[in-house]
């Protein structure tokens, strides 16, 4: 298990520890409101992938999945971190007061975007998938 833990940290963490990054830089811009949708559809992207080699690297304990459930799983899940990242600001401004969410349409905005991101990260991987052969993906099992 750890070694399967390992792999997905060196194959997919990378995509959502950037966009952190990538967060944390723009809020320190007076670029910020700007970037806010850019940094919310790479949010839904990184956690789309990293969520898709999640649960490929889970093939045990998950099954072999087919590759639209897959698929499918991983956009719920991105979605799900989308909505409990939004309930935390949520939590956050009304316990201490930080104005995190501007508006109803800054949240709104800022699920769309992720949600957005995340179906194109799956759409890019599903594409990339589809070019290879079979044998080639990781354990030459279905994804």
């Amino acid at each position: 298990m750890l070694n399967r833990f390992v792999q997905l940290l060196r194959a997919a963490a990378w995509a959502p520890i950037l966009v952190l990054l990538a967060h944390q830089v723009s809020m320190r811009t007076p670029w910020r409101s700007d970037l806010n949708w850019t940094i919310h559809f790479l949010g839904g992207a990184a956690a789309a992938y990293f969520l898709f080699h999640a649960a490929r690297a889970c093939a045990r304990e998950l099954g072999t999945l087919r590759p639209v459930t897959h698929h499918l799983l991983a956009f719920a899940l991105a979605v799900v971190v989308a909505l409990g990242w939004e309930f935390a600001e949520f939590t956050i401004d009304h316990l201490w007061r930080w104005r995190l969410q501007q508006s109803l349409t800054d949240t709104m905005g800022d699920l769309f975007f992720g949600t957005i991101g995340a179906a194109t990260a799956l759409g890019i991987v599903a594409l990339r998938e589809a070019a290879r052969p079979a044998s080639s993906l990781r354990g030459g099992a279905q994804s």
